[in-house]
């Protein structure tokens, strides 16, 4: 946050909200200077089921990414002559639909270890969302239910990922790709 802050006092981007909300993470600069992740333009409260919403957060996305590059060029030794090869084919979605369950895994099940009967497999304690980062390196893991998969009024539905249901730490554990492979 404070290389944004940084850019915005100097002038460098404009003291817009969406530029106020800049932060994140970049991956480290290689040898030839260059940044392979940039991971810093957060825009909550887009409906991720709208097409309009959806247009306008791209648009309002790419601008504040093309701010966000000029920030760290100003602000992060190394970035002096970075340059942008291409943005994300579509902007990446964290939180839209999930199903009501037969049983909500939460946040103390994710930390927690829990084990169920119906267990479907394991992930490990990997979080990552809504400002929490645990990264698995602990060994540590927890069981997935097969009725936070399942719908109590709809038979023959299954759901993984994000669209299980639980709470919002569950959620940030859950939504990573690799737990759609349980």
């Amino acid at each position: 946050q404070e290389e944004f802050e940084k850019a915005i006092a100097a002038g460098v981007i404009p003291a817009t909200p969406s530029n106020m909300d800049l932060g994140g993470s970049w991956s480290a600069l290689s040898d030839a200077g260059e940044a392979t992740n940039l991971n810093l333009v957060h825009q909550p409260g887009v409906d991720g089921t709208d097409a309009a919403e959806l247009t306008r957060a791209e648009m309002e996305g790419r601008a504040q990414t093309l701010h966000a590059i000029a920030a760290l060029k100003h602000a992060v030794p190394g970035f002096e002559k970075s340059k942008l090869r291409n943005f994300g084919m579509q902007v990446g979605v964290r939180d839209t639909r999930k199903i009501v369950g037969r049983y909500d895994l939460v946040g103390e099940d994710v930390r927690g270890e829990a084990r169920f009967d119906d267990s479907v497999g394991i992930f490990p304690e990997f979080v990552d969302g809504y400002n929490i980062l645990i990264l698995p390196t602990t060994g540590r893991y927890f069981q997935v239910p097969l009725r936070c998969m399942q719908s109590p009024d709809v038979d023959n539905l299954l759901v993984a990922g994000r669209c299980v249901a639980g709470d919002k730490v569950s959620h940030a554990a859950m939504r990573n790709m690799m737990a759609c492979t349980v």
